[in-house]
């Protein structure tokens, strides 16, 4: 068989959607958390309407929230005890 061989093309319905939705899952905005409760890192998204960064401990689901302020920071990475 070759690559032109039909038998090798698989047509996934809605993929270019998939692919679309991954591009813009990594320009949404995020934020650097290590949860010391656990020793473990991972990212916090901002939400919908840019009030504030969300997440969760990957291992304990103990919840983190940022609000999104005036003045701000340029820090891009936190700890959460």
């Amino acid at each position: 068989m070759s690559d032109q061989d039909p038998a090798y093309h698989l047509d996934v319905p809605g993929l270019e959607q998939t692919d679309q939705g991954l591009r813009d899952s990594q320009k949404q905005p995020w934020l650097g958390v290590l949860f010391e409760c656990c020793g473990v890192y991972a990212r916090v998204y901002r939400s919908r309407d840019g009030a504030f960064y969300r997440g969760r401990c990957p291992r304990c689901l103990r919840e983190v929230r940022f609000r999104v302020g005036r003045t701000g920071t340029s820090a891009r990475f936190f700890r959460a005890c």
